[in-house]
Formats: C-alpha cells, sequence, structure tokens
C-alpha cells in the first residue's frame, strides 16, 4: 500500500462538527465495521444530524435533520468504534481511531494521537418506490 501522506500512529475518530452551530448527530449507518482496513476517501459511516447544522432559514422544515455521508481522509486500520447506532452525540466525542499499525517509528511510551482528517456529503437513503 503507497501513502498518499505523512501518517501519525493513530487518530481519534469523532462525530465530525458540520458547521459552527451544529451540536449533534447520530450514527445512522456504519460503511465500515471494527478491524478493517481503511484508506483516504473511504465512506465509514452515515450521520443524521441535528436541525442545528442548518441556519433556521435555510431549512426545508423547523426539525430537518439532514443526513451526510462521511468519509476518511486517514489510511489504517479501524479500531474502537462506537458501533452503537441511533444514540444521539455531541459533535467531537470519541467513536473510535484509526491506527496505522507502524509501531517502528514510535517510542513504546509515546502515544502520538491526532484528531482525523474527514469530508462529509449530503446522503439520501435510497427506497424502493416499486410498490
Amino acid at each position: 500500500m503507497f501513502r498518499t501522506a505523512a501518517l501519525l500512529r493513530k487518530v481519534r475518530v469523532t462525530i465530525p462538527q458540520l458547521s459552527p452551530s451544529h451540536t449533534q448527530a447520530r450514527i445512522v449507518q456504519w460503511l465500515r465495521a471494527n478491524g478493517d482496513t481503511v484508506e483516504c476517501y473511504d465512506p465509514i459511516f452515515i450521520l443524521e444530524c441535528s436541525p442545528d447544522v442548518v441556519t433556521p432559514g435555510y431549512r426545508t422544515t423547523e426539525d430537518h435533520k439532514p443526513l451526510m455521508i462521511v468519509e476518511t481522509h486517514e489510511e489504517g486500520i479501524l479500531k474502537k468504534i462506537e458501533s452503537r447506532c441511533d444514540v444521539w452525540r455531541n459533535v467531537r466525542q470519541v467513536i473510535g481511531e484509526i491506527d496505522d499499525g507502524d509501531d517502528n517509528d514510535v517510542d513504546a511510551d509515546t502515544e502520538i494521537v491526532s484528531e482525523w482528517i474527514w469530508q462529509a456529503y449530503s446522503h439520501e437513503i435510497e427506497t424502493d418506490e416499486t410498490e
């Protein structure tokens, strides 16, 4: 595997804050599991965001909770994920980590941890309209 950028030993995966006013979100679906290897641009979960992610004047309804698909820009093994869905969590809450598995360049007593780099896109769950 070729790395596209320098990677720290461990990266904390958190509930991303998608706007300055955004306070909470819940994971609707995990797209990866504990122990999966992830690469840059891999989608890892789908979030339902609290309505405050969008300014009130721009919401489709007052309680609109948009869905977002979140991808990682990190590479490594997804570990210690908080796999429970449908639990509302505060933004920046740690829900797992990505570990590059390379302990050769890190002293055994040193743990290098960083916040993760992510990107999110608007998402809609497809429904079967053939009924």
